[in-house]
């Protein structure tokens, strides 16, 4: 949740495309940017809001491990929220030194 939350109170995002792929590119205070897909989510092996990104954190919600905080955005916002388990999410990994 942390990282999260310091995406969205020091990187500036704005809503663009990448070789034909709607998403949000967030540049950081230094100039590195990364661009993250809306893909939408999976549920019961359907996919829905094509037009949103929602991207698990690896924080697990204080009122339960039912739930989990994720990163969600549109054209319009971006922000944290914390969605039950159970939903199809993206999962994008990050390699550290």
């Amino acid at each position: 949740l942390t990282q999260i939350q310091e995406l969205l109170n020091n990187c500036p995002s704005e809503w663009t495309q990448q070789n034909g792929v709607n998403g949000r590119l967030f540049t950081g205070p230094n100039g590195n940017s990364v661009f993250l897909p809306a893909v939408g989510y999976s549920f019961c092996g359907e996919l829905y809001s094509e037009d949103f990104g929602f991207y698990w954190s690896s924080s697990l919600y204080e009122g339960g491990s039912l739930r989990a905080y994720s990163l969600y955005f549109s054209s319009g916002k971006a922000g944290w929220s914390s969605y039950v388990r159970n939903g199809g999410f993206t999962v994008r990994p990050v390699h550290k030194n």
